[in-house]
């Protein structure tokens, strides 16, 4: 497989992960915590709808077509099924321990991509940091424990 097509299937995967991410977090929502977790958990989806729309036009640029979003949904759901006993400091060290390769798996990305594509890469990279960011101020008990993601999303507004 070339760079260029393993570029283009990653991409792809990564953008249906997002969506499928999006519904998990909102699924997570009915499982673990009570009122303030589960605004967390539809601030984290949130993030994740955001890394998938400006990861969409690339898409797009480059002729790729998703599966579709109610495919997606329900996918992105039954992947709650081995999270949902969690409880709330589970699920935290869960996404600490876990979600840095992601991270490593979206610089990969970015090693493969063209260089205009970055920008909207960068955003996706990024989503992964502010989640870590939030879990791990999660497990500390630190108060703003939202303020990366709160920036990511007002950034994504604003940008």
């Amino acid at each position: 497989m070339t760079n260029n097509a393993l570029y283009l299937e990653t991409l792809l995967k990564y953008y249906e992960d997002e969506v499928m991410g999006e519904a998990y977090f909102h699924r997570l929502a009915d499982h673990i915590g009570g009122t303030a977790e589960r605004e967390k958990f539809a601030l984290l989806a949130e993030v994740e709808r955001r890394a998938a729309d400006v990861v969409r036009p690339l898409l797009e640029k480059h002729g790729l077509t998703p599966r579709d979003k109610s495919i997606l949904k329900v996918l992105g759901e039954a992947d709650v099924e081995r999270h949902r006993h969690f409880s709330w400091m589970e699920m935290m060290a869960y996404m600490a321990g876990r979600y840095p390769a992601y991270l490593d798996e979206f610089e990969a990305l970015e090693r493969l991509a063209p260089k205009d594509d970055m920008p909207a890469l960068k955003l996706l990279t990024r989503h992964e940091v502010v989640a870590i960011d939030f879990a791990n101020k999660e497990i500390t008990g630190d108060p703003d424990s939202l303020a990366s993601i709160r920036e990511y999303l007002a950034g994504m507004e604003s940008g």
